[in-house]
């Protein structure tokens, strides 16, 4: 190339970049939470683990709140995990949010999720918020904790551990009357306690079934897996019901 075209060509090369500089770069209000939008940044990225009839109760609060971006769910019913899909994307009027079958791929590959809601079964709960705290994810966790003292220490010790928030939605903790009653107890106006007695599901007797329901076909794993849904439950056969709540 000739001194005189390369010349040339570096002055139109110059001249195109000088021009594309002064186009200015359109940046959406939105980004620096302008308008009362809440800026990428500061937004809490989540997702849920086997959101079912209480956990879209609670979803449906979530989803309102600007600074919360729901992106994902993981479940081993593919009809749960869908009808959460529906709830969320009609909801941001789009087709975002991703699902999973497996609680370990999930955690694993989401690494962009902040926090998770769990509501799963009981007797998951408290081995989700461990997996999903060592994650590095915050947890909101349904009501029970756990199932035994051990694995509330448990719990407690990995978000002491790893440094992440965990609530757990437990209202007799929370509520006024409830608290109120608590004050009444530490301060001492109740008197000297000497039995305390401890209610809990179902509601109308304080035990819990140990019988097997009738054996009814395993579904394809696709639609139900039912090992990973039993998860530290010892196992039994399959049986709808069990899967409904009942």
């Amino acid at each position: 190339m000739s001194e005189k075209k390369r010349n040339l060509s570096r002055r139109v090369f110059l001249g195109r970049t000088a021009a594309l500089a002064a186009i200015p770069y359109i940046v959406p209000a939105s980004v620096f939470g302008r308008d009362g939008s809440v800026p990428p940044s500061e937004r809490i990225v989540l997702g849920g683990i086997g959101v079912g009839r209480r956990g879209t109760d609670d979803l449906n609060w979530m989803l309102p709140e600007r600074d919360v971006q729901f992106v994902a769910d993981c479940d081993p019913q593919r009809q749960r995990r869908e009808a959460v899909k529906r709830l969320v994307d009609t909801r941001y009027g789009n087709s975002d949010c991703k699902l999973y079958a497996d609680i370990r791929e999930f955690l694993a590959t989401r690494t962009d999720i902040d926090a998770v809601l769990s509501t799963t079964g009981d007797r998951w709960h408290a081995t989700a918020a461990v997996m999903a705290m060592r994650a590095g994810k915050d947890v909101y966790s349904e009501k029970p904790s756990a199932m035994t003292i051990a694995e509330g220490q448990a719990v407690v010790e990995t978000a002491r551990r790893y440094r992440r928030i965990y609530q757990s939605g437990i209202q007799r903790l929370s509520e006024g009357n409830f608290t109120f009653a608590n004050e009444l107890l530490r301060l001492g106006y109740l008197g000297k306690v000497h039995t305390v007695r401890a209610h809990i599901a179902p509601w109308d007797a304080a035990e819990m079934r140990h019988d097997w329901l009738p054996a009814q076909p395993l579904p394809p794993k696709e639609e139900v897996d039912w090992d990973a849904w039993l998860g530290p439950c010892p196992w039994r056969p399959y049986n709808a019901a069990y899967c409904r709540g009942d």
